[in-house]
C-alpha cells in the first residue's frame, strides 16, 4: 500500500501553493518542507485516498509511515489524517511502530498530530506504555521529549492518568527547550480541567525552578487568583 505514497506526493505537488508554503514556514523556526496546502485540501486528499486502503489497518500504517518519513509536513499530515480513520483500531502493539516514527519528527505540528492521535490511543489501551514515555523524557531529541508530554494530553483532559502526567512532567519541568516547555505546560493545563487542586499544588512546588513559560501555560485554566506564576523579581532575574 505504500505504493500509494508517490501518487499522493504527485497530487500534493500539483495542488501546491509556493506562496502559502512560504507563509506556513513562518510558524516554524526550523526548516520545514511543505507544499502549502490548506487544511481543507489535506482533508480532501485524505478523503480521496481513504477508500483506496480498503479498511486495511496495517497497510495504512505502512502508508502513513512512508509519508511521515518523507520529512514533508504536507505529506505527513495527509498520511496521519488517513490513519486517523483507524484510531479506534490502534492497539498497544503499534507503539513499537510509533516509537520508530518519532525519530522522523522535525516540527511541532507533526509531533503533536502523531502524539495526540496515534500514540495517545496506544497508551489508552495499555497504561504501562507510560513507562516508555518516561524514557522519552531523557532523549536528546526535543521532539521526542515534547511527544512524551503531549501524548498524555487527550487522556489528562478526560481526567485519566493525571498522577502519571504529573510524574512525567517532573522530569521535564526544568527543560531549557521552549518547544518542550510548551508541551509540558499544555499537558498540565489539560490536567487542571479535572484536577485543579492537584495541578496547582504541583505548580507551587515547582514555582521557583520551573520556566515562566511552563507556569503561565499550565495556569491558564485555573481561576485568576489561583494561577501560579513567577514573581516579578524572578522574571527579571531570569532575563
Amino acid at each position: 500500500m505504500s505504493s500509494l505514497a508517490p501518487e499522493i506526493e504527485e497530487e500534493a505537488g500539483r495542488l501546491g501553493d509556493p506562496a502559502r508554503a512560504a507563509q506556513l514556514r513562518r510558524y516554524f523556526r526550523e526548516p520545514v518542507e511543505t507544499y502549502g496546502l490548506t487544511a481543507a485540501q489535506i482533508r480532501e486528499l485524505s478523503d480521496r485516498y481513504y477508500p483506496r486502503v480498503k479498511g486495511d489497518l496495517e497497510a495504512t500504517i505502512s502508508l502513513a509511515g512512508t509519508l511521515l518519513a518523507s520529512g514533508n509536513l504536507t505529506l505527513a499530515s495527509v498520511g496521519l489524517s488517513i490513519l486517523d480513520r483507524f484510531r479506534r483500531r490502534l492497539e498497544p502493539r503499534h507503539m513499537d511502530i510509533f516509537d520508530g516514527w518519532v525519530d522522523h519528527l522535525s516540527n511541532w505540528a507533526t509531533t503533536d498530530h502523531l502524539a495526540t492521535h496515534m500514540i495517545a490511543a496506544a497508551v489508552a489501551g495499555d497504561h504501562s506504555q507510560v513507562d516508555r514515555l518516561m524514557e522519552w523524557t531523557r532523549s536528546p531529541s526535543r521532539w521526542r521529549r515534547r511527544a512524551a508530554a503531549v501524548s498524555l494530553v487527550p487522556l489528562a483532559r478526560r481526567g485519566l492518568l493525571v498522577e502519571e502526567a504529573l510524574s512525567l512532567s517532573d522530569t521535564l519541568m526544568e527543560d531549557e527547550d521552549d518547544m518542550v516547555q510548551k508541551g509540558v505546560g499544555w499537558l498540565l493545563k489539560e490536567a487542571s480541567r479535572t484536577h485543579p487542586v492537584e495541578v496547582r499544588a504541583h505548580l507551587q512546588r515547582w514555582r521557583t525552578r520551573a520556566p515562566a513559560l511552563v507556569l503561565r501555560i499550565a495556569s491558564e485554566k485555573l481561576p485568576k487568583d489561583q494561577r501560579v506564576l513567577k514573581h516579578r523579581a524572578q522574571r527579571f532575574a531570569s532575563c
